[in-house]
């Protein structure tokens, strides 16, 4: 869903990031903060934006240096995302991977509340990058290295999946993930995220299944509720 905020042209794409695993859930609303706009409002007045909506978390699409400046001092908690196209790359180097995560996160930790280093976005459902889906993991293995020697043990790391990475979604109990990625990608995904205490990140756009079907589904099957 997207929504305008008042005074500049910026747009703030929100979205519920299902948190699967056994570190701690947070409640409050989070915010993904997106640059491909026009007359974007600066970084100060956005992140005054943010803090007005009682948000409690953001996450930059790139790890922007003037957003994460703009972000120190503040509650919120932040996740910076390496971009698709650097994955492959980190994935081979430890150098490459090191050096991002000095360039990216050191200066601003801990003051800006980084909490997670999303490794890639959607990456599973770019069939046209297919090539590059094994170096997903490797390449958050190595982020998860650098964020060690830098002496950064609380920063999660992940990677943002659509919907689309199930096979079967419905009923529950039948969720499997698409034959194509589970053994070769999705089964190492879920041991590093078991084994660093990392979340699985979930994009889901309820609406999207209401407007193709708003006659047939309801809202008992579209609310999200903890526990469930």
């Amino acid at each position: 869903m997207e929504v305008g905020v008042a005074s500049g042209a910026g747009i703030f794409i929100f979205s519920i990031l299902f948190f699967l695993s056994s570190a701690e859930i947070s409640p409050k609303v989070g915010v993904n903060y997106g640059l491909l706009g026009n007359n974007l409002p600066a970084a100060s007045r956005s992140v005054q934006l943010i803090k007005g909506l009682k948000a409690g978390r953001v996450k930059l699409y790139d790890p922007n240096p003037e957003i994460l400046e703009a972000l120190s001092g503040t509650e919120l908690q932040v996740s910076i995302m390496v971009p698709n196209q650097q994955i492959s790359n980190i994935s081979r180097s430890q150098k490459l991977s090191d050096q991002w995560v000095k360039t990216n996160v050191v200066p601003y930790y801990p003051e800006t509340m980084i909490r997670y280093v999303l490794v890639g976005n959607e990456v599973l459902s770019l069939y046209d990058q297919k090539q590059g889906w094994p170096d997903l993991v490797p390449g958050m293995r190595r982020i998860k290295g650098s964020l060690r020697k830098f002496h950064i043990h609380k920063v999660k790391v992940g990677t943002p999946l659509a919907m689309d990475v199930l096979e079967s979604s419905f009923p529950p109990s039948n969720g499997t993930f698409r034959s194509d990625i589970s053994v070769s990608v999705v089964k190492p995904l879920l041991q590093f995220l078991n084994r660093t205490k990392s979340f699985f990140f979930l994009d889901v756009y309820p609406y999207f299944p209401w407007s193709s079907q708003p006659t047939t589904l309801n809202s008992t099957t579209l609310s999200l509720r903890v526990g469930i």
